[in-house]
């Protein structure tokens, strides 16, 4: 077991990850730790799996979107994993004190394209200053490094928000952020850095690397791709049937 002290913070790093989902299933629209499958809501609150709505973090590693094979109902699926270090909501409320431990989880769909959104606005934002300042050097690694100090000062916040959908109610994560607002706080930012940059050298990496995760994405990598559809097949496919389709002419 390791551990990262920072001041009086102690931040955990587990030996094997523990099992954190963000489960937007319509009866759940909450974090839950450790929960094992197929219980229902009730089941799961009696057991103390459920870790609430809402959760404050310092992000320590934001992967880039890759395809991931679950089951079959998730199947070459993009989603973006984080590995994060709970400062608020009951992921956090678990330790008492200036404690808490390192923990990954996956989004995809709305709330990773929540996620995703602020990511532009802080590269927006950072284009902008780029242009501001003189246009100096290359614009790419300008934004990258203004992205990579949002990481650095910023805690990110979580809370699930319900839809009303045509398949029925779902929910997803809406992102937002603010600045530190404790020591504890900008202990956690500290500790993330520090875990960020020892996975960068290698020296760490174990730490984030969650087996699970792996073989997902392994699944999805040997999975044979979709045969190519060509035009003539595609225009065929959405013809009433018996309709003969005529080829269209390019000019």
């Amino acid at each position: 077991m390791e551990t990262i002290t920072i001041n009086n913070s102690v931040f955990l790093i587990p030996p094997s990850q523990p099992k954190l989902q963000a489960n937007c299933a319509k009866e759940y629209g909450q974090f839950l730790l450790d929960c094992p499958p197929k219980l229902t809501i009730l089941e799961a609150q009696q057991g103390g799996y459920l870790k609430g709505n809402k959760a404050d973090f310092a992000i320590a590693i934001s992967r880039p979107d890759r395809l991931l094979t679950i089951n079959e109902n998730f199947t070459n699926e993009p989603f973006t994993e984080l590995w994060v270090i709970p400062v608020a909501g009951g992921l956090k409320d678990q330790f008492k004190g200036p404690a808490s431990m390192l923990l990954s989880f996956l989004m995809h769909r709305r709330s990773k394209d929540s996620f995703a959104g602020l990511y532009n606005h802080f590269a927006h934002r950072a284009f902008g200053q780029w242009c501001e300042d003189g246009m100096p050097g290359d614009p790419k690694e300008f934004c990258y490094e203004a992205i990579a100090s949002v990481l650095k000062n910023y805690i990110f916040c979580a809370e699930f928000q319900k839809v009303e959908g045509a398949l029925g109610t779902y929910w997803f994560i809406q992102w937002s952020y603010h600045n530190p607002q404790s020591d504890f706080e900008k202990d956690a930012l500290v500790a993330a850095e520090m875990i960020r940059s020892g996975a960068e050298s290698g020296a760490t990496l174990h730490w984030v690397t969650n087996e699970t995760y792996e073989r997902w994405s392994l699944n999805a990598e040997i999975r044979p791709a979709l045969p190519a559809v060509s035009e003539a097949e595609a225009r065929v496919s959405l013809q009433p049937q018996n309709q003969v389709v005529v080829p269209s002419k390019r000019r």
